[in-house]
Formats: C-alpha cells, structure tokens, sequence
C-alpha cells in the first residue's frame, strides 16, 4: 500500500520508517520547505512533493501521513478525506475542536479511515499497567501520578514555541497522559491547571493538570519542557491493594535529538524494547485498514484528548477548574 508523507521532519522520518516497517511504502514524501521532502524521499526511494496538497490528489497514494505542524492537521485530513485516501495524523488532531470536528465529519462523509497517533496507548510499559490495573492486582484505584518531560523545542521562531500554533506543553506533551489516563480510566469530570506557558522569559513551559474522573480516580499529571537535557517519564497508580510505579530512569528511555539551525528540536521517548511502540501503532493502522481488528484509538478518541488538554489550558487561564462532564 502506498502513502504520502505530509510534512517530513523529524515526526515524518520517524512515521514513514514505522509505515515502512508495517508493510507500506513510502511513494511521496511532501513538505514545505521542499528540501526536507527531497532529503526524506531520498531515503525511501520515494517522490518529492513540493506542494503537500497535490501530493494528497495522486491517483497512486492508498493512505497519508499527516505530520506537519498542528494547525495544519484538518485541512490536510478534510482534503485527503475528499481525495478517498486513508489517512494517518499525528497528533492532537486539531488545535481546536471545531478543527477536530470538521475532520472527523470529512472522514465519516467520504468514507475513508481516520486514525490519529496517541502513541503510549502502544508503549510496553503503559500497556502493562492498564493491563494489571484491569486485572485488580492493585485492587480499586483511587489515584494517579504521571509525569513526562524534555527539553523546551529549540530553533528560533519554531512554531513549537508560539502557544497560540502548538498549544504549548498542555497540547503538544501533556496530552499523551491525559489520552492514556481517559483510556485507563474513563471519561474525565473536570479539570484544574496551572502552566508557564508566556509567564516567563525563558523559553520553557510546564504545566500540572489536576483530575477528577467519572470513576471517581482523581489524577496529577505533569508536562515539562524545562529539562536542560534529556527526557523523563514516570507514573504511579495507588489502589487499595497495593502501587505501580514506573519510572524511565529505572529503564532508560532512548531518544532520537534533531537540531537545526532554523526548525525545532524534539525528543521522542522510546521504549527498550525489540519493536517499537511507533511501528505498533502503525501495524494496528494497517490491520485496520485490510479489516482484521478495529483500531486502538479512535477519532472520538482524539477528540476527548484534545478536549482536555484545551479544558487544561483554560483553566490554567481562568485561574478556575473548567467541568467536563
């Protein structure tokens, strides 16, 4: 099956190796500026594409893969949606939630397939938590603790930096935990927060979102990007039998560093393990679309995590808990 890259920094060099390892081929490799499509597409033999939404209208692309920057994400998905492709999206899948929204009604309408790549529902270690939760080797929850953190995103004017683009730390970071907690969990009540985001000179943020869920768990979660190097991620269930706790350290977590001159620099964790939990993401895509299983994360999914990681940032705004239920 072939695909297109949409936007080929260090998140597309990352998807199309997992696609490729999941059994797709990369045909396009679309970015703009369009060296970073024709590096990338060198490396998959592939087609550079200096315009992403031409790329999406070719007659020989079966899916896409949306990584570019997040304000971006529903036009490229309303346009692949209408182009009949299947489509991949990093996420958040919007920044807001009228963008969600008009996605996930463009998929619906044109019938193609929308997942979006909440990937620690995929990582070994959070798998295996939900897993022993689930089993009531903990007995009943009744909090949690997690914690994930790295370097603020360098380059100088890198949208990563501009809140208003990326949604700082609460959107782009901290929504990996709230996915994973409302997928341990259920649905969220509410909602309280605090975050640095445009408090400070320095260019780091961090944010600690405290919740309530329908289940009665109250959680604590924390999303940095002030750590002077490396990354951190660590989670702690207490129930009334007993604690999990998890902590990267303990099980170092490699990162893959990209830094230039004129775009940002990310540190993506990933797990210790033989396959990555990138490429299982991918291979739950591609089982979904030969309709062998349903997928892990659905859009309504992404919706609900973009949602919260909004509601988070408005309270951090208001100075109030912001109600979700």
């Amino acid at each position: 099956m072939n695909i297109a890259i949409i936007g080929c920094g260090m998140m597309g060099e990352l998807h199309a190796t997992c696609a490729v390892e999941a059994g797709f081929r990369v045909a396009v490799c679309a970015s703009q500026p369009a060296d970073a499509a024709e590096t990338l597409a060198k490396k998959f033999d592939a087609e550079a594409v200096a315009e992403p939404m031409a790329a999406l209208q070719r007659d020989d692309i079966d899916a896409v893969c949306i990584a570019s920057p997040t304000p971006t994400h529903a036009d490229y998905v309303v346009a692949a949606a209408e182009a009949g492709k299947h489509i991949f999206c990093e996420k958040p899948l919007g920044r807001t939630i009228e963008q969600c929204d008009r996605a996930i009604a463009a998929a619906e309408q044109h019938g193609v397939k929308l997942y979006v790549g909440h990937v620690v529902r995929y990582f070994h270690e959070f798998e295996a938590i939900r897993a022993q939760i689930d089993a009531g080797k903990i007995g009943k929850v009744g909090f949690v603790k997690t914690y994930r953190g790295g370097i603020s995103p360098m380059g100088a004017g890198g949208w990563f930096r501009d809140a208003k683009q990326s949604g700082g730390a609460t959107l782009d970071l901290l929504i990996h935990d709230l996915d994973w907690l409302r997928y341990a969990f259920g649905d969220p009540d509410r909602v309280f927060s605090q975050n640095l985001a445009g408090k400070t000179s320095l260019l780091i943020d961090y944010v600690l979102a405290t919740m309530r869920f329908s289940s009665g768990v109250i959680a604590q979660s924390v999303g940095t990007w002030a750590h002077p190097a490396g990354f951190r991620v660590k989670a702690e269930v207490c129930g009334s039998g007993g604690m999990i706790q998890y902590d990267s350290q303990d099980a170092p977590i490699s990162a893959m560093p990209r830094e230039t001159e004129s775009g940002p620099s990310m540190i993506v964790p990933a797990s210790p393990v033989n396959e990555s939990p990138y490429t299982r993401e991918w291979r739950d895509f591609a089982k979904w679309l030969n309709g062998e299983s349903e997928p892990r994360v659905t859009p309504d999914d992404a919706r609900w995590a973009v949602r919260m990681a909004l509601a988070a940032i408005d309270s951090a705004e208001s100075g109030q808990p912001v109600t979700l239920s």
